[in-house]
């Protein structure tokens, strides 16, 4: 019985393909768009929470755009990061991709 199950663990490790993970969930653009829409959400939800606590609109407007752009510097920090693992693709690459 432990035979049996050793061979299919087996089976399911040679099915595990590690370039499927390394493709993106969505496309560049579509991200963008989402990370555009969620930052300035952000921005206008913060500002409006301290000018309403507060009423001062200079903070307000500075908070906002403080965290609305701690989004983009998490987003370009995080893709420079992986980009110091990942290795750049080789001419072998190129070629297995165009086919």
């Amino acid at each position: 019985m432990s035979i049996n199950n050793n061979k299919t663990k087996a089976k399911k490790k040679e099915d595990f393909d590690l370039a499927e993970l390394r493709k993106p969930w969505i496309q560049k653009k579509t991200g963008f768009i989402i990370i555009t829409v969620l930052s300035i959400a952000l921005m206008i939800l913060v500002a409006v929470q301290i000018i309403m606590g507060s009423g001062e609109w200079g903070r307000g407007i500075l908070w906002g755009f403080l965290f609305g752009g701690s989004i983009w510097m998490v987003f370009f920090g995080m893709t420079w990061f992986h980009s110091l693992f990942r290795s750049k693709p080789t001419e072998t690459d190129n070629a297995k991709n165009q086919k």
